[in-house]
């Protein structure tokens, strides 16, 4: 098996907006982007499949098995046509990171996408009260396009991991810009909901879309109550050292 993406149904489109977001720290990209294709009702129009991804599969709430990929939407919001790609899994080595950036990126060229948002998460490896959203773009006209959204540009994130920055690295090769959001996260939480609502408050502005997060509300206060007696266990232990290499976007 190839890297390849495999579309159910073909649709025309004339210059899109592609938004990525796949399982890494927090699992922010991925919560957000399936949210996005949830609320706005995107279609799902394919697949992307890959042997760089983790050897295994994951068993579902039916007990029936499901292989790993990314799944692609496609969306219409307010005139404006989305293609999205959201999944479980990203490579499982640098062969595999570059070999899928790049067949993303020739899906992408072929349905002649100019901007890319990626979504990913940051851990900072300490409690977050209240989540930023840092921003690291590929030009700063796309800067000045963003700068007036609830985003953080005065950050010291000095790397991106993953699909999210090479996306973006390899695009602006190609002529594509755009911009990645990486939320702010503990980076201890398998799924970090407030971390994600804050980058989907982001989208909903830049999208001009009203969100109903009614269905996060209950996990953004379980997760604040895990986060709560943690915060207070490292209190009562004292405060152990911090690696100076924590920061991590997926």
């Amino acid at each position: 098996m190839t890297t390849k993406i495999v579309l159910e149904k073909d649709v025309e489109v004339e210059k899109p907006l592609l938004i990525e977001g796949l399982a890494g720290i927090g699992h922010v990209g991925r919560n957000c982007v399936s949210f996005l294709a949830e609320k706005l009702e995107a279609e799902k129009i394919g697949e992307l499949q890959s042997h760089h991804f983790p050897p295994y599969t994951i068993v579902n709430d039916n007990k029936v098995l499901e292989s790993l990929k990314n799944d692609i939407y496609y969306v219409e919001i307010n005139g404006k046509e989305v293609i999205l790609i959201e999944g479980n899994a990203q490579a499982s080595n640098n062969e595999g990171h570059y070999e899928i950036a790049e067949e993303v990126l020739d899906f992408a060229e072929e349905k002649k996408v100019e901007e890319i948002i990626t979504i990913g998460g940051y851990g900072k490896g300490d409690v977050v009260e209240q989540p930023s959203v840092y921003g690291a773009v590929t030009d700063l006209e796309t800067k000045e396009k963003f700068e007036d959204l609830e985003i953080d540009f005065d950050h010291e994130v000095g790397q991106i991991v993953g699909i999210s920055g090479l996306l973006l690295g390899l695009g602006e090769r190609r002529g594509m810009k755009g911009i990645a959001l990486l939320g702010e996260t503990p980076g201890f939480l398998l799924s970090d909901p407030k971390s994600t609502e804050a980058v989907l408050e982001v989208m909903e502005d830049y999208l001009d879309v009203d969100l109903d997060y009614s269905s996060l509300d209950d996990k953004v206060e379980e997760s604040q109550e895990v986060l709560k007696k943690l915060q207070n266990l490292k209190q009562n232990q004292g405060e152990p050292e911090q690696s100076s290499d924590l920061g991590y976007i997926g």
